[in-house]
């Protein structure tokens, strides 16, 4: 049997040529100098007999480094600035505290008072939260304890003082820097607000919340004087419309009564019937009479007068009745203007006791409406600075800034890596 290797043949070994003088490799030489990491690990012997995947990243060695200019920019940078600035440079500054409530007088006690038998006016707090970062506030501030020479402390350096980096020296950058300084809040269960001043000098920013507690209250009575003229004055008019009404019938009934010569016909009326009622009573009694002689004596002379009077009472009481009624000149004629003016009196008076009544019903609700400041803590004198808080600032600016920076480098590694 022959094995296999009697029938592989014999094969000489092949013989090296020299190359000719005019002959070109087609690859290009690289330079061993100018070739790069990747390539000298492939070139390196003690690589040879391990395996790399395909699509494996190579190593970069420390050589290749770049420096971490993102960290510098978004966390050491502002750090840094962040805490000379605080440190160094920032002016103290001092915040000045004071509470208050607004409240309703004659207001009943109710389970959201703020205080035992207040009412609270949440609007009008509101109103005056307004008002101490207004434009108004400003200019009362500047007239009354020269806000502008207090913002510009000998103290305050470039970021927080007037006029500086944020603000111009202007009407509308001292309101901007005067709105910035003053703080105010209400605590919506109590119904209490807090006033906070910051100023450069602890006196500066005691005096200027305490002059905005006192414009307060001027506000507040400026609120109360309109809210009362409205309320009232209706009703006052009412009353003097009324009034002028009664005074005007009482100026014609005393016309009337010049004019007729009488008093009150109805007064003199009642006078006149009851005289009429007794005459009538006395010729009844003189017909009686006048009977009873004519039955037991008919010559009796006395039937003579007792019929000469009988015809003197029947003209009487012809007369009264005809000045009662009958007659242009009657007290009929006159008593119907005379009850017509009364009436007339007897209404007004009642419309004016009513408007009356009205007036004092308006007044006492503009009572109950009227608004009080309650000034609760007075403004205190700070003795140490609020602002600035270097370490504070420094800390938030560098948690800040080391957050975007994570941020923004995951953001440009996954940018790098799809391009690629």
């Amino acid at each position: 049997m022959i094995g296999l290797t009697d029938r592989v043949p014999d094969v000489a070994a092949p013989i090296a040529r020299a190359p000719h003088d005019d002959y070109s490799s087609p690859y290009p030489v690289v330079d061993p100098s100018k070739r790069s990491a990747a390539e000298i690990q492939a070139l390196d012997p003690a690589a040879v007999g391990t395996v790399r995947k395909l699509d494996e990243p190579v190593a970069k060695t420390g050589g290749g480094r770049k420096p971490p200019w993102l960290f510098l920019a978004l966390v050491v940078l502002p750090t840094l600035t962040t805490g000379i600035y605080l440190g160094y440079f920032a002016a103290d500054r001092y915040t000045s505290e004071a509470s208050y409530v607004i409240r309703k007088g004659g207001s009943p006690l109710t389970a959201g008072a703020a205080l035992p038998g207040l009412g609270r006016s949440d609007d009008s707090s509101e109103a005056i939260v307004v008002f101490f970062q207004s434009r108004d506030a400003t200019d009362h501030l500047a007239e009354d304890v020269d806000l502008k020479a207090k913002l510009m402390h000998p103290s305050a350096d470039f970021m927080s003082g007037y006029p500086g980096i944020f603000y111009d020296e202007t009407k509308e950058g001292l309101y901007e820097a005067m709105r910035d300084a003053v703080e105010v809040g209400i605590d919506a269960d109590t119904g209490i607000s807090r006033l906070k001043v910051t100023a450069f000098t602890p006196q500066d920013a005691q005096e200027l919340a305490t002059a905005l507690l006192k414009e307060a209250e001027l506000l507040i009575n400026r609120l109360n004087d309109r809210a009362t003229n409205d309320s009232i004055a209706f009703a006052k008019n009412i009353v003097a419309e009324d009034e002028d009404r009664v005074r005007d019938i009482q100026r014609r009934m005393t016309d009337f009564r010049n004019s007729e010569n009488i008093l009150d016909p109805t007064t003199q009326s009642s006078s006149q019937l009851e005289l009429m009622t007794t005459l009538t009573q006395q010729m009844t009694e003189i017909d009686t009479e006048i009977a009873q002689l004519k039955a037991s004596a008919p010559k009796n002379p006395r039937l003579r007068s007792l019929r000469e009077q009988r015809t003197a009472l029947q003209d009487q009481i012809q007369e009264i009745r005809l000045g009662l009624a009958g007659a242009d000149t009657s007290l009929a004629s006159k008593m119907s203007s005379y009850e017509r003016l009364t009436l007339e009196r007897d209404l007004a008076i009642q419309a004016l006791t009513h408007a009356y009544a009205s007036f004092e019903e308006a007044r006492q609700e503009a009572f109950a409406n009227r608004l009080y400041l309650q000034t609760i803590a007075a403004p205190n004198l700070p003795d140490r600075p609020s602002f600035p808080q270097p370490l504070f600032w420094t800390a938030l600016v560098a948690a800040i800034g080391f957050a975007l920076y994570r941020i923004a480098r995951t953001m440009l590694r996954e940018t790098m890596e799809h391009l690629a």
